[in-house]
């Protein structure tokens, strides 16, 4: 091999594995809409899973104040369990929300830097209109996530309070007492607002990602790139 070659190679290797670090850990706006979208399109399995084992718990917790002797220790057991579960898919909801959020931060960010380089007095207008609407629809399901988890907090105070309660004293007299209490009752309401809310969550998550990949084409084709095809039925 030339000498020269020897090290020009190894450098030009580098040199790419470098631009596509970069790539990775600085996605242009296109690439950040999409996964946006695909985030916000997505989250209707995260929104079923949770109801579904608000659902479970509540079954786990009914059983658990008719449950009596040899049944009680294990249905504590299956109650407890379902509690955990349904902290760690709180948790994934949560995280969805988080998400959401930091893409509004920067996406919305870079837009208005971006749009601030077009020369053209109306295309830079236009542009900041379809941003300031899709700024709307970014608000609204941020608002949503939150009142899905201050509901999922009060909902989930209700149920380890009933778990701690028992854990302490699990006994036929202590489940009496709890079964005859208002807990029982606050939690009924408190799983109804919390799934409402998370269909709430999920209707706000579906408008972003519709207001996403019809309202940033615009904005793409003002950066000289190729804007995606978005005119599918379903977007109609």
């Amino acid at each position: 091999m030339n000498q020269g070659n020897r090290f020009v190679i190894p450098f030009i290797v580098i040199a790419a594995l470098s631009v596509g670090a970069c790539s990775l850990l600085n996605p242009n706006q296109t690439d950040r809409k999409q996964a946006t979208e695909d985030k916000a399109r997505n989250v209707s399995g995260d929104v079923w899973a949770t109801q579904n084992q608000i659902d479970a718990t509540m079954g786990s917790m009914n059983n658990l104040m008719s449950a009596d002797g040899a049944q009680l220790k294990q249905a504590y057991d299956h109650y407890s369990n379902d509690v955990d579960n349904l902290k760690k898919q709180t948790a994934v909801v949560a995280a969805d929300g988080a998400y959401l959020k930091k893409q509004s931060d920067t996406y919305l960010t870079d837009w208005v830097k971006q749009s601030n380089d077009i020369k053209d007095g109306d295309l830079r207008a236009s542009s900041e209109q379809d941003r300031k609407g899709v700024r709307d629809n970014f608000r609204t399901a941020e608002d949503a996530y939150e009142r899905a988890q201050s509901a999922m907090a009060k909902l989930m105070s209700n149920f380890e309070d009933v778990r701690t309660a028992l854990r302490n004293d699990l006994t036929t007299r202590s489940v009496q007492g709890i079964a005859q209490s208002d807990v029982i009752k606050r939690a009924e309401a408190n799983a109804t607002e919390t799934k409402n809310a998370l269909k709430e969550v999920q209707t706000q998550s579906v408008a972003l990602a519709q207001a996403l990949s019809t309202g940033a084409t615009r904005q793409a084709s003002s950066n000289g790139e190729n804007a995606p095809d978005t005119s599918s039925p379903q977007y109609k």
